[in-house]
């Protein structure tokens, strides 16, 4: 079993070391990453009233946190979770205790400080954010212009006097991400924004291809597990088809397949039924 990293070791390794970090939605994918030696996991969690990311609930969230006992992971908390910062530290402080490592959280400043003056690791978000999208334009790259660069670096500043240990850094231009990563004490996580970061992130629905629809620009699949998932979807079909077809013809059971009884014993259960029927 590999070392868990801790909030000290993301600091000490910053600028040394690329760490890989992969979102998982249950635990098989966790016990997979947990074995090769992805050193850092992250979760989502449903919203309050929907759950369009198909994320697990708290239940699940636990058997994946139990399913990968080496992993830094990061619990993912949707916005309508808490509303204010006593709900944010309240759930917060109930994954820390289910053992989850560090908190994400996009909201206000206000809020992230407070998380953070509880001692409560605080994962921020800059750059392309997929719930403030309507800020940004829709769903593109941040920082490509000098002046959206310096606003992004500016928040990084500010995220960090807020005190977030790290910064998901989401489809920024490279070479902006590395000279903001450079300059900012919190690990940088790169999701679309290249190597210069701390951390390379990816989802494993992107990875593996579990999903239908748009693959994001920065991502890339080593697997394409629809594919798979058709195939056993046909034998499943050929597998029922040719039961249904062995019942049909008398060949299911076989007499493996059947539990016997002694003729004498039967013979007196034949007997006490009869006896029964004329009664």
């Amino acid at each position: 079993m590999n070392k868990r990293l801790t909030v000290k070791d993301l600091q000490d390794l910053k600028g040394k070391k690329q760490l890989v970090l992969i979102t998982v939605k249950n635990a098989e994918e966790a016990m997979a990453a947990e074995k090769v030696g992805i050193e850092m996991i992250g979760t989502g969690s449903p919203g309050k009233y929907k759950n369009p990311d198909n994320h697990q609930n708290f239940d699940e969230l636990i058997k994946i946190r139990e399913a990968a006992p080496s992993a830094f992971m990061h619990y993912g908390a949707s916005d309508t979770l808490y509303s204010n910062s006593y709900e944010a530290c309240k759930l917060a402080l109930k994954v820390l205790e289910f053992g989850f490592d560090m908190f994400y959280c996009h909201r206000s400043i206000d809020i992230i400080k407070s998380l953070s003056k509880e001692g409560i690791p605080v994962l921020g978000h800059v750059g392309l954010i997929p719930g403030r999208t309507t800020w940004t334009g829709g769903y593109k790259a941040v920082g490509k212009t000098a002046k959206e660069a310096a606003i992004l670096y500016d928040k990084c500043l500010e995220l960090e006097d807020a005190g977030v240990v790290a910064i998901e850094m989401e489809c920024v231009p490279h070479k902006v991400a590395s000279a903001i990563s450079e300059r900012i004490k919190p690990t940088v996580l790169s999701l679309g924004s290249g190597s210069g970061c701390d951390v390379q992130y990816l989802f494993a629905c992107d990875i593996l291809l579990t999903t239908s629809g748009h693959v994001p620009k920065h991502s890339k699949s080593y697997r394409n597990f629809l594919i798979e998932f058709e195939r056993l979807q046909v034998e499943r079909e050929k597998a029922f088809e040719e039961f249904y077809n062995d019942v049909q013809n008398g060949s299911f059971p076989e007499k493996k397949h059947i539990i016997e009884i002694e003729e004498p014993e039967l013979e007196n259960f034949l007997n006490s039924l009869k006896k029964r029927k004329m009664l």
